[in-house]
């Protein structure tokens, strides 16, 4: 399938020589869609999407059936292909910790979190705490969940974690990079779906099959870790229920400080987590390069895409989003995660996803 090039953004560290208009959205509330950037062509910083692909199967059923599309991608994703799905392998960040960019900051935005619409809603159930962080009680959230898709070349099918986001749209799920597409000119991932609050099996809001997928040209095209990052817009539930209404989404912030103590969340499925179930960590995150930060995590891949939450509020399972887990390192110790910083062309590939069908 091919890719439709949105208008190019421009990350600061890249931006030497070329002419960027930021956006005028204002700090709080949602912003619209419809701003311009300027970029080179094949810029890094490029928003790249498709409409969210099927695999032959899923397409052989909707024409065989007349489903829908939304309701063949959920029926592909049995109890049991969930139960065997993998997490993703992906390579061990490159990123040689050093001082932040000195280029100028970039610009503070920020997107407020947004309760469900029905307060009934809310579960208070505790997260599984990582081993380090073993004594600590963090309640999971009902706006965090797994991701599954089909991989494309292999065939295979993998989990992921992920985040619904606030929006105008109110159908944002935030992820990484590899958890929509494979990175370095391979394809984009199938049968994609979001379930929240992914508890032991159960579903209990539903299963939301991706419409669109979004991520940067630097991911897609070359797999830079610094670009992986990536957002879903996702199709009402089985119950005709739209994402933020039924679990409500968190807020997003991009250009705070590298130096912020986080939340992570997710579903980290390799030994010694199951995979069925939210674990946590926390800690203070740090600068790694000029355009990742790190945290100290002993979480396993499954956790891919899951938030970086600043601010998180163990009452309402809400906080901002600040990073996405991208990648680790098992080798150091402790075990380190790494996240692409959120600056403006986050901020930007965030309201283009909102502007998506």
């Amino acid at each position: 399938m091919r890719a439709v090039r949105l208008r190019p953004l421009t990350r600061r560290s890249l931006a030497a020589g070329i002419g960027v208009i930021l956006m005028s959205a204002t700090l709080t509330g949602v912003a619209s869609a419809g701003s311009t950037a300027t970029s080179s062509a094949n810029s890094p910083s490029e928003a790249v999407t498709v409409p969210a692909p099927v695999s032959s199967d899923v397409a052989q059923e909707v024409t065989r059936t007349g489903k829908s599309r939304s309701a063949a991608i959920q029926a592909y994703w049995t109890e049991k292909r969930m139960r065997e799905a993998i997490p993703v392998s992906a390579a061990p960040s490159t990123v040689t910790p050093q001082s932040p960019s000195a280029d100028a900051p970039a610009t503070l935005h920020k997107v407020e979190p947004v309760a469900p619409s029905s307060p009934q809603s809310l579960d208070h159930r505790k997260a599984g705490p990582s081993t380090k962080d073993i004594g600590v009680q963090v309640n999971a959230s009902i706006t965090v969940g797994k991701i599954f898709y089909r991989n494309a070349v292999d065939g295979l099918n993998y989990v992921c974690s992920g985040a619904s986001v606030n929006s105008s749209s109110r159908r944002l799920v935030s992820t990484a990079g590899h958890c929509v597409h494979g990175g370095g000119g391979r394809n984009w991932h199938q049968n994609w779906a979001f379930v929240p609050y992914f508890n032991f099996g159960n579903r209990p809001y539903g299963t939301f099959p991706a419409t669109s997928l979004a991520t940067f040209n630097g991911w897609s095209g070359s797999g830079n870790f610094d670009y992986d990052v990536a957002f879903a817009v996702v199709a009402n539930n089985e119950f005709n229920q739209r994402l933020v209404d039924t679990v409500g989404g968190q807020g997003l912030q991009t250009g705070q400080p590298r130096a912020r103590f986080m939340t992570m969340l997710g579903y980290p499925s390799e030994n010694p987590y199951p995979g069925d179930w939210q674990y946590f960590c926390q800690g203070n995150t740090a600068a790694a390069g000029a355009n990742q930060i790190t945290m100290g995590c002993p979480l396993t891949r499954g956790q891919s895409g899951g938030p970086w939450l600043w601010a998180y509020n163990d009452s309402t399972g809400l906080g901002y989003i600040n990073g996405t887990s991208s990648t680790l390192n098992r080798i150091v110790n402790p075990t380190q995660w790494w996240s692409p910083y959120f600056d403006n062309p986050d901020w930007d590939l965030f309201n283009y996803a909102n502007g998506l069908p």
